[in-house]
């Protein structure tokens, strides 16, 4: 396992913790997407499991590897670590699971994966959060993207929060943790993350993205966010990021241009095409929405560094770029609930430009 960049207070708040011998049994790791929480989870997992792990060197990667465990744990193998994403849907044992698209985590996949109970094809499963862990140090769970667990599995998944098997972890990995029930939120040690500074974002560019063409892009649309500077690597963000620049101008002036909208309808679909090539289960309707979210938290990223320039006293303009920022962030939540794609941008389009001319 690598060192973890950054993240200090969070990486004491958890030494600490094995440090003393006082683990709680549910944690939930929060922050902005791709900072490195699932990550941190991970390396969570590791001091707890493997005998080698020496919580002083918790978050340095040193001890990996230098036991059967921790051998296992670096390859993604072992027994006792269960990682739960929306994605293990395509390989349940229940049917119907298997034939959804992965929108959310489905009760059914909590009870094949920890909770255990009747699965909608008849099927009574056992609980693994109840096995006797294969090593004898106890088992970690950790579920990916926790927001997307839906209510009937957050209150499913209370009675297992409430009274655990012995040395039995449970890590939520959310960007979202308000869409987690305050029933849930209640039993778990709650753990905050915030994004990289830019020496240390620079640090991880230059050690995990050696390739990359342009650095000083990358940092400042990955606003110390790691899994986004990875993301802009993997994708045409890069490009669309330059389409838009001129398109951008003419809102910023107060002209409307029609590109506008059909630049990020091409991105969107390009990059729902990808994941769903990758992957044919995943849900095309998911992707589109999450391809949304990566181009608007690019506009949003352009607006923010607009008002960073506005002069002192001018609170006319401060005014519009601020309405225009929470513009963009009603975008996004028409996006999620369904409305039309080409509608919602033309009319950010239009309001963007009006907005800038006033």
């Amino acid at each position: 396992m690598p060192a973890i960049i950054g993240h200090e207070s969070p990486l004491n708040t958890i030494r600490n913790a094995i440090q003393a011998g006082r683990v709680h049994h549910a944690w939930i790791l929060s922050g902005p997407p791709g900072v490195g929480k699932f990550t941190v989870a991970c390396e969570f997992a590791r001091g707890l499991l493997d005998p080698q792990a020496d919580p002083d060197d918790f978050g340095m990667g040193g001890t990996a590897m230098a036991s059967q465990e921790g051998t296992l744990l670096e390859s993604g193998s072992h027994p006792d670590l269960h990682i739960i994403r929306k994605e293990d849907a395509a390989f349940a044992q229940t049917s119907t699971l298997r034939s959804r698209k992965q929108m959310n985590i489905p009760i059914d996949l909590l009870r094949e994966r920890i909770i255990g109970g009747h699965t909608d094809d008849g099927a009574m499963r056992e609980a693994p959060a109840w096995r006797k862990s294969h090593y004898g140090r106890g088992k970690v769970f950790i579920l990916d993207e926790a927001e997307l667990i839906d209510p009937a599995g957050q209150n499913a998944l209370l009675k297992t929060l409430e009274e655990p098997p012995p040395d039995t972890w449970i890590f939520l990995v959310t960007s979202r943790p308000e869409r987690l029930l305050q029933t849930v939120r209640s039993r778990c040690e709650h753990v905050r993350f915030g994004p990289l500074p830019n020496d240390q974002l620079r640090q991880w560019i230059t050690e995990s993205l050696p390739d990359a063409t342009d650095v000083e892009w990358i940092m400042q649309w990955a606003e110390g966010a790691p899994g986004m500077a990875m993301l802009a690597d993997e994708t045409s963000l890069m490009e669309c990021a330059r389409d838009l620049g001129p398109i951008l101008d003419d809102l910023d002036h107060g002209k409307w241009n029609q590109g506008f909208g059909v630049r990020i309808v091409e991105f969107i679909t390009d990059r729902a095409e990808q994941v769903v090539k990758a992957n044919s289960k995943a849900s095309k309707d998911m992707a589109n929405k999450q391809a949304a979210a990566i181009v608007l938290r690019l506009l949003g990223a352009h607006v923010r560094r607009r008002l960073a320039t506005v002069e002192t006293g001018d609170t006319e303009t401060g005014r519009h770029l601020w309405a225009l920022a929470n513009r963009i962030g009603e975008t996004e939540d028409q996006l999620q609930r369904g409305l039309n794609l080409k509608h919602v941008l033309e009319s950010l389009g239009a309001e963007w430009s009006q907005l800038c001319r006033a």
